[in-house]
């Protein structure tokens, strides 16, 4: 399929839905007000999938955070990304960011990401840009996530969570359109279909020039049956996206330092200056079929049974390289690579409820398989220099006339990378009191991880690894008939405790571990490395009262180890810890007025970086030291024909942070603030807005190559129009 099918099959759902809304609306009362506020991010009484064992947030010893779809919708989101502001200490970046996939950072660590609780992705270095299509709410699981999830990052996790289909007739739909020509389009069908069985379908097709030319389309098509024959829920859901991007992994230069000075700045030029090639592009093609079912054996026991296969394929064409000389950027090269990744993951977990003595408890056992099988191919092009980075002109003309290389000076490989992953885990909660929570989560891994040629290439920084047997001073190639294996095994841990000093306050702490085994198709040559480990420990409190006002604060201490990275094509591996406190507050003064906020004060510094001892010490790349954000909105009841007008505005605030570990090249901060206005008048809502009102020059984050910063957006728009079944 390619992407006017999909923009059809999109459209085909928006047309459909906004043709059966009006006929199943029709029996609502057609002068009906309706006052709408947004849901708390904090919803201390709901249990996030995430949590596993179905246990409200208030009793658990971790952060998790939901952000809800009303939220989102009301904030004018159509990406992940667009949610990252709901969260304490989450934001865009981490090094190796190359412009066509989501990467985030926790509490100064990076995320991993699942769809329904499954894995999504093969690693945080390489993945897609999530939409929000047929997306009921983000979780997000704040620190280690191993002894819960397996092998994952150490930051934290990102679930998102589909709706289900019902039994009940709905319909959605909406078009949105904002800044650089961007329309979006999402609809949804949901209902029964006969014969016990409910079924829904979402469809979104996006289309952007994108700030600075970084142009992208993408649709998407999702279907979900949902059945429930005895002691059962059965839910089969089938997705297919195609997104076309023209990555930016270059950003704007950073300048040369001053004469005693060590600390730059990106250089002064217009933001919508380009540097990177006009051939870049990044196209993927994801299908993804999930199948899950809940059997409940008896009134005590629940068994999930779920499974997920991923076909993913990608060819892109990147940015890699470029240094500043006098006033020219040299050394510019374009990455050519294809990638197909076949992804299988099932999990079978059984949940007891039953007392021990007059202890409460719940207990989720669990086993999981996983199996990725990819190649990739990757070779590397010599690009002109820009002559002046003051006036930028990219020189090449013809992606044909490159000369596409492998060898020492370019990057290259023609691998297969395979990776199994086996584990067998449990998790209790444990009431030990009404008031004192216990919760002890553990997890025995193993995994092994493999890469061998798929033909004979030289060595090179894209497929090298140490020879066997060893030699000194050189490194091989990988070659056919010989893999590269490595074969771990790792017991991660969970475990913490709430007491709650009254109904409405508790106190919290914990501690958890982590392991993440370097797998990935941008750098196979990392396969044999160690895993990378992270811990985390955590302390904090909960209060809320009654259904206005939600906190949560907590103090946290985290660690990861072991972090692999190339630098000027040599590896090289470091480790470093981060402190912080963390606030979220969602209060409702008034029920028409709803506020939430958070604030993230961290130190993150590295602890061990053997091929650079003297940045011991220093401060972390691409983790800001303070990260603030406030949304309020206010509903106001207008004529009962009318409806209601929902205002709102919010602020954006993250500190200046270095882009590299030598604390050089250093990311100004920034302090953004939104407004938009919506009418809600029954099943229709129409809503607009203006992001960054004061077109506050800001990054997103430091590039992962070309020692540059992605520039944000400045001033931007957005109008849209959406209807809905009441």
């Amino acid at each position: 399929m390619k992407m006017p099918l999909i923009r059809s099959a999109s459209l085909l759902v928006l047309a459909a839905t906004i043709g059966s809304t009006p006929a199943l609306a029709a029996d609502e009362p057609a002068d009906q007000t309706v006052v709408v506020t947004a849901q708390s991010t904090t919803p201390f009484d709901e249990a996030a999938a995430l949590g596993k064992t179905g246990i409200a947030l208030f009793d658990l010893p971790r952060s998790i955070q939901i952000v809800p779809r009303e939220l989102i919708d009301e904030q004018g989101g159509t990406q992940l990304k667009d949610t990252l502001r709901n969260v304490s200490g989450l934001v865009q970046g981490g090094q190796y960011s190359f412009g066509f996939y989501d990467r985030f950072v926790s509490r100064g660590l990076n995320v991993t990401f699942l769809n329904d609780g499954l894995p999504d992705t093969t690693s945080d270095l390489g993945g897609y840009v999530h939409s929000l299509t047929g997306v009921e709410r983000v979780e997000v699981l704040k620190g280690p996530g191993s002894a819960l999830f397996g092998t994952s990052a150490p930051g934290g996790t990102i679930n998102l969570v589909h709706y289900r289909p019902t039994d009940r007739a709905a319909a959605s739909a909406s078009l949105q359109y904002g800044s650089f020509d961007t329309v979006t389009a999402n609809g949804s069908l949901d209902g029964a279909i006969g014969g016990g069985i409910n079924a829904r379908i979402d469809g979104q097709f996006q289309r952007s020039d994108g700030y600075r030319g970084t142009r992208n389309r993408s649709g998407e098509v999702s279907g979900a049956l949902a059945f429930h024959p005895a002691d059962h829920d059965i839910l089969a859901r089938f997705e297919y996206r195609r997104i076309e991007m023209r990555p930016d992994a270059i950003g704007i230069p950073f300048a040369l330092p001053a004469a005693g000075s060590t600390r730059v700045d990106p250089i002064k030029v217009d933001l919508d200056s380009r540097y990177y090639t006009p051939f870049a592009f990044a196209d993927q093609s994801i299908k993804r079929a999930f199948l899950s079912d809940a059997w409940t054996v008896s009134d005590s026991l629940v068994v999930n049974l779920r499974a997920a296969y991923t076909d993913r394929n990608i060819g892109l064409a990147r940015n890699a390289g470029g240094r500043i000389a006098g006033i020219a950027l040299t050394g510019r090269q374009l990455r050519q690579q294809q990638d197909n990744i076949h992804d299988f993951v099932v999990q079978a977990e059984p949940t007891w409820k039953f007392t021990a003595g007059a202890m409460p408890i719940t207990l989720l056992t669990g086993f999981e398989y996983r199996n990725v099988s990819a190649t990739t191919r990757r070779s590397t092009a010599d690009l002109p220099n820009i002559p002046d980075i003051y006036h930028p002109v990219t020189p090449e003309t013809n992606l044909a006339a490159l000369n596409f290389q492998c060898d020492r000076a370019h990057s290259c490989n023609d691998a297969k990378v395979d990776g199994r992953f086996y584990g067998l885990y449990a998790t209790a909660q444990i009431d030990i009191t009404p008031r004192l929570k216990l919760r002890l989560a553990g997890r025995e891994d193993w995994f092994g991880t493999a890469a061998e040629g798929r033909s004979v290439i030289p060595a090179n920084p894209g497929s090298e690894h140490p020879c066997n047997a060893p030699q000194p001073t050189t490194t091989c190639a990988f070659i056919p008939g010989q893999p590269v294996v490595r074969n771990d095994e790792r017991f991660e841990w969970d475990v913490g405790a709430v007491y709650q000093i009254a109904d409405s306050f508790a106190l919290f702490s914990g501690y958890a571990s982590n392991s993440y085994p370097i797998f990935n198709t941008e750098e196979p040559q990392s396969i044999g490395q160690v895993p990378e480990t992270g811990t985390q420990v955590e302390a904090g409190l909960r209060f809320r009262q009654g259904n206005w006002l939600s906190l949560s604060s907590s103090l946290f201490h985290t660690t990861r180890k072991n972090v692999y990275v190339i630098v000027l094509n040599e590896s090289e591996v470091y480790s470093y810890r981060v402190k912080g406190w963390e606030t979220d507050l969602s209060l409702r003064p008034v029920p028409a007025w709803n506020i939430n906020a958070n604030f993230t004060l961290q130190d993150a510094v590295l602890t061990d970086y053997p091929q650079n001892p003297s940045q011991i010490g220093k401060r972390v790349p691409s983790v800001p030291k303070r990260i603030g954000n406030v949304w309020t909105s206010y509903d106001i009841a207008l004529p009962e024909k009318i409806g209601t007008l929902q205002l709102a505005a919010g602020l954006r605030y993250r500190s200046d942070y270095f882009g590299d570990t030598a604390q050089t090249r250093l990311l100004p901060g920034a302090t953004m603030v939104d407004v938009t206005a919506a009418l809600l008048n029954g099943p229709w809502t129409i809503r607009g807005g203006v992001r960054n009102i004061g077109d506050a020059r800001n990054y997103d984050y430091a590039a992962g190559v070309g020692s540059g910063a992605i520039p944000g957006p400045g001033r931007t728009f957005f109008v849209s129009l959406g209807v809905k079944t009441l």
